[in-house]
């Protein structure tokens, strides 16, 4: 570090508090590489033209490429050619969206749950902080953040000149509103709960800073105001001062925020249909004039319409059910190493599963690899029953041994456990992507044992989530957990005692603590070997299995580009237009 880049350094460390330093040392010191400096920083609220000055001044330059997409992204196109294209400047533009399903409980801020109502309500309402491919905290509405020494209280600086879509500013008191009111006892329960914050505990400093305060530390809080919590997109305080359930999407502020699309029209599950925000706060010059979004009933009728040329791009879909598009060299395929999982699990209070042994011998005569070929054409990643996923910086590599198939193993634990004559039991998941394959594999798996006989049943969303979901008793089921840029949520709502999302009734006071001492670290390397021993916990207690991560899939028209996804489902068509 030569003398001038010295007195950038020690002006920035001037205007940083005290976690910020922090990081700033470990990177100097070399205890972090320059991506989780990046990660760190951002977190933290260092800017980025301050993380960009540090990590010259200090990196060493050994992994300087941050800029692409985390864990390999591919995009392949016609030809096998290079995917970055140059967009024609035209008159008005329309493009066509395909999504499949439609939203699950419709566009409803407080009780989102699913991928495509998650995308539908990202088009209008935006959040503070946006969770990107890169890990990364990205200043949306929030201009930019940083938290007390004890990293308890977090204030937020809220962006000025921002207005929503009727022209009234957004002001600190709308965050305020958006958190303090009825989102906290929606879907995003779990996320106050994970990130150790109440509803209440919110308040305005003046009319552009948020002050948050926590029952206990939390590294990771700007994650809790991001992207990554389906419903924390910010509205108006006068719609929540009025807010009922569905009057998103009728009231008299309906689709109202401060994104970079305006809703003209929508008819539930059937299409939503977007125009330009002529008012918006962001650089939105290249953005297409119109977006038609088309809900299809299933994955084949989405598949038939890009064949049929009624759309431009599907937003999501599975390699087995989109096989044909992928296949086809004329399309673009674009592809994206994500967190997102299933979890295989079991009701731990009841026999069978009562026994870790039996949930053993389930893990263990799964193979892994076959079902990413079988089920994700190789989309995917193995997985090793805890949710802590391999690109995650908090990862511990060295932790546990990866699990791989041995059906003698799992009949020896089955014996052990005085199940060697086998058991029964059902087997319930969702109608979404490959899940229900998923569970046939795991049927035909088991039948290879000694009279282990699992009864599948396959449900649509809604009756699946009501009906099965956290009430398994003596049962297995399988659920999916979208992608997140943190594994907090993870690892709190599924499997703390308390969880609010514990479909495995799994209690463990060891592994409460092990949570609790994880979320307050104070810094990477230690939350590193406190990950290593929740990593090595749960793959011997199995409270479920975690069988493989899978890549975001999207197949575009060869002559549409521009059009970004994230691996929780949000999407940008911002930029994004057609070649000349």
């Amino acid at each position: 570090m030569n003398k001038r880049e010295r007195r950038q350094v020690d002006a920035i460390r001037r205007r940083s508090n005290e976690i910020q330093n922090h990081v700033i040392d470990e990177f100097e010191y070399g205890k972090i590489s320059r991506r989780e400096f990046i990660r760190k920083g951002s977190i933290v609220g260092l800017t980025l033209p301050f993380v960009g000055v540090i990590a010259a001044a200090c990196g060493s330059g050994d992994d300087a490429a941050t800029t692409t997409t985390l864990a390999g992204a591919t995009t392949t196109t016609a030809g096998g050619g290079a995917a970055t294209t140059t967009l024609a400047p035209a008159g008005p533009t329309t493009i066509r969206v395909g999504m499949n399903p439609g939203p699950a409980v419709g566009i409803e801020p407080v009780l989102i749950n699913d991928e495509i109502g998650l995308a539908a309500f990202g088009q209008t309402a935006q959040y503070l902080v946006f969770s990107d491919d890169e890990l990364n905290a990205v200043p949306v509405l929030a201009e930019s953040w940083e938290s007390n020494a004890a990293g308890d209280v977090w204030t937020f600086n809220i962006r000025p000149g921002v207005t929503f879509h009727d022209g009234t500013p957004l002001t600190a008191a709308d965050v305020v509103a958006t958190f303090n009111g009825p989102i906290a006892s929606g879907n995003a329960a779990s996320a106050y709960g994970t990130f150790s914050f109440a509803a209440g505990a919110a308040v305005a400093l003046d009319d552009l800073t948020v002050q948050f305060t926590l029952d206990q530390p939390s590294g990771a809080f700007p994650f809790f105001v991001s992207s990554d919590n389906y419903n924390a997109g910010i509205l108006p305080k006068a719609f929540w001062d009025s807010y009922t359930e569905g009057s998103y999407e009728t009231g008299a502020q309906k689709f109202i925020g401060t994104g970079a699309w305006i809703n003209e029209s929508y008819d539930p599950g059937v299409f939503a249909v977007y125009t330009k925000n002529p008012n918006y706060w962001g650089d939105n010059s290249n953005q297409p004039d119109r977006m038609e979004v088309t809900f299809f009933a299933n994955e084949a009728a989405a598949v038939t319409a890009f064949q049929d040329d009624q759309v431009d791009v599907i937003h999501h879909l599975s390699a087995s059910g989109g096989a044909a598009l992928i296949e086809d060299a004329s399309n673009t395929v674009q592809s994206i190493s994500t967190a997102q999982h299933r979890q295989v699990y079991f009701d731990t209070t009841t026999p069978p599963f009562d026994d870790k042994r039996v949930r053993q011998a389930m893990a263990i005569m799964l193979n892994r690899p076959l079902l990413i070929d079988g089920l994700l054409g190789g989309f995917g990643s193995v997985g090793n029953d805890h949710p802590i996923w391999e690109f995650f910086p908090m990862y511990n590599p060295g932790a546990v041994p990866q699990r791989e198939q041995d059906l003698g193993e799992a009949q020896a634990l089955l014996d052990a456990a005085g199940y060697a004559d086998g058991f029964t039991a059902a087997l319930d998941t969702l109608e979404f992507s490959e899940m229900s394959a998923l569970a046939q594999l795991i049927q035909s798996t088991a039948a290879q044992l000694n009279n282990v006989n699992l009864t599948v049943g396959v449900h649509d969303v809604g009756t699946y989530y009501s009906d099965y979901w956290l009430a398994a008793q003596g049962s297995m089921g399988i659920v999916n957990y979208g992608h997140r840029g943190v594994p907090n949520v993870y690892l709190g709502a599924p499997l703390l005692s308390d969880g609010t999302w514990n479909a495995s009734h799994w209690v463990n006071l060891d592994y409460d603590a092990l949570f609790d001492q994880f979320v307050t670290s104070p810094d990477l390397e230690t939350q590193r070997g406190v990950a290593g021993q929740i990593q090595t916990l749960l793959n011997d207690e199995v409270p479920f299995i975690v069988p493989y991560y899978l890549d975001f899939i999207s197949i575009l028209k060869p002559n549409y580009g521009g059009f970004e996804t994230t691996g929780m489902g949000h999407y940008d068509a911002v930029n994004s237009g057609f070649t000349g």
